[in-house]
């Protein structure tokens, strides 16, 4: 018996030494054909051609996000208006922070806060900290947030793409792929017009994005570090206190949670519960009541389906970053791969990376769902802030395959995703990059604020910095006047009334009666009697002044 167990130990012994033997010649018969496959590579033509492209698109995408810096920059020292809204967001700063906004609206003066005071406090407070100029601290704080949200971006992206490395990569390889494309996807953010002009302007869209951004980054370690939802959950509440409308990035992290962990899905829900209504509690308590009429009941718009334009306005300019994240949503569909409930958590609960896919997932397609928002009178293309940097999250994720080829994998991505890639985005980059983007002259303004200056009576503009400038309030908003007009809430004909009599120096207005802008903002009544009061007319660039018989 003693030699039959050594026997059946010594055959085991062999039986193993031979399956290790086994094993070792195949790694290195793999080994040697990854070798050779990349060595095959190396002597493609078309490796060195897509590691070209791959190159081009990088170094202009980096160009650009440079321009956009350098844009951002210019305005923050450009003292005039660069859009409609920056006037009035700076009077409700200055308002806000001196305790008096949100007040009742009367006939004159009539001020809406259309938006929650996050953004205003922060910049309140940080030009009282630096000392620096409203105007200029609002639009440094749009250019800061800009960059924060595409780094952001970077970081879902990188998340979000398979980590998994192939056959053929190393896992060094691997991360690689997953940080260039991700950059990539932070760098297309940097090449959509859209979001360009918005992030040098002082308005609250950039910084409601920033925050949005970061509620999602920090979802990402939610279900290992649940410490970090009350972390999104503060990022979240604070956005929407900057932007209403900010419900986006909330209800996807919730989503995509209660997908993985219910448990943790509730927990996000209990905190911005409860840190929402603390933070409205004190705003109404503060304000009267007046922050939910402001931002509820007087921030209303008519309806308006030629607003619909706007889409292929911002979408076909940057038409090959949309089909590149679109080839991304399919792929991170597939990967999902939806099945039953309890399949689908047991996959995220293992795969950090399809959790990312997933919260990312849930983000654009319920932007996507927002997007009818953008039918409304006085929208623009800041609407879609939101879904361009979802978009750009998969922008990454479909990039990933040719970041891949060109760094040596023996898989070959699809002829139109590498033409998207290497001929698309260069193209698009650089259609960018030789635009125009020029300051307005600083000379007729001047003028104009001089004569704001010089004004005993109240002026009435629609580029309100100029007011501002000139020493004076804005004391009224034409666009928001005209809508509350529409619907009831404003008497329009008690404010004709102090026009006819004369108790405005004059009116600078964007063009004049019959032009678009001028018909939105000024409503027949009290354009009747702009015209009859102050009949004689005087143009400074696009400007109109109204000027007293």
């Amino acid at each position: 018996m003693i030699r039959t167990a050594l026997t059946r130990t010594a055959l085991t012994r062999t039986a193993l030494t031979r399956t290790a033997l086994t094993r070792t010649a195949l790694t290195r018969t793999a080994l040697t054909r990854t070798t050779l496959t990349r060595t095959a590579l190396r002597h493609d033509w078309r490796v060195w051609a897509l590691r070209l492209g791959v190159g081009l698109a990088v170094a202009l995408l980096a160009i650009d996000l440079i321009r956009l810096v350098d844009t951002g920059w210019g305005a923050v020292t450009y003292p005039y208006d660069l859009d409609y809204g920056e006037g009035i967001v700076w009077q409700q700063m200055i308002n806000i922070a001196a305790g008096s906004g949100y007040a009742p609206i009367g006939v004159f003066p009539a001020i809406v806060y259309h938006y929650p005071p996050v953004y205003h406090l922060v910049v309140s407070a940080v030009a009282w900290i630096f000392g620096s100029d409203g105007l200029a601290t609002g639009r440094m704080v749009s250019l800061l947030s800009t960059l924060a949200a595409i780094g952001f971006v970077v970081r879902l992206a990188y998340a979000a793409i398979p980590q998994n490395p192939t056959m053929d990569q190393t896992l060094h390889q691997s991360r690689g792929v997953r940080l260039l494309a991700a950059l990539i996807a932070g760098g297309c953010v940097a090449v959509s017009p859209t979001i360009i002009y918005w992030a040098s302007l002082m308005r609250v869209d950039m910084l409601a994005c920033a925050l949005s951004l970061a509620g999602l980054a920090l979802t990402l370690d939610a279900t290992q570090r649940p410490a970090r939802i009350a972390l999104a959950a503060l990022c979240f509440v604070l956005a929407i206190y900057t932007k209403q409308t900010s419900i986006a990035a909330p209800a996807a992290a919730f989503i995509a949670l209660w997908l993985a962990r219910p448990r943790a899905a509730w927990t996000l829900f209990g905190w911005c519960a409860a840190l929402g209504l603390c933070i409205l509690a004190g705003l109404s308590l503060t304000s009267d009541g007046g922050f939910l009429r402001h931002t509820l009941l007087y921030n209303l718009n008519r309806l308006d389906l030629s607003r619909a334009l706007l889409l292929p306005f911002v979408i076909l300019p940057q038409i090959s970053t949309v089909a590149i994240a679109l080839l991304g949503v399919i792929a991170t569909w597939r990967r999902l791969q939806p099945t039953a409930l309890a399949a689908l958590r047991t996959k995220l609960a293992a795969d950090p990376g399809a959790f990312a896919a997933l919260l990312a997932l849930a983000f654009l397609v319920i932007k996507t769902a927002m997007l009818p928002t953008i039918l409304k009178s006085g929208a623009s293309d800041n609407y879609l802030i939101e879904w361009l940097f979802a978009v750009a999250v998969f922008v990454g994720i479909g990039a990933a395959p040719v970041i891949e080829a060109a760094m040596g994998s023996a898989r070959w991505p699809s002829a139109v995703l590498v033409a998207l890639v290497t001929i698309g985005v260069p193209i698009q980059a650089y259609f960018v990059f030789a635009a125009e983007t020029g300051l307005p002259a600083t000379k007729p303004y001047a003028e104009i604020v001089a004569r704001i200056a010089r004004s005993p009576r109240p002026v009435v503009s629609d580029a309100m910095v100029l007011l501002i400038r000139g020493g004076q309030p804005v004391l009224w908003e034409p666009a928001i006047a005209a809508e509350l007009g529409h619907a009831g809430l404003y008497d329009e004909r008690g404010f004709a009334r102090l026009v006819r009599a004369g108790h405005f120096g004059f009116f600078i207005t964007t063009g004049d009666r019959g032009d678009r802008l001028y018909d939105e903002r000024y409503n027949r009544v009290v354009a009747d009697a702009i015209d009859t009061a102050y009949p004689r007319r005087e143009r400074q660039g696009h400007l109109v002044l109204h000027l007293p018989r």
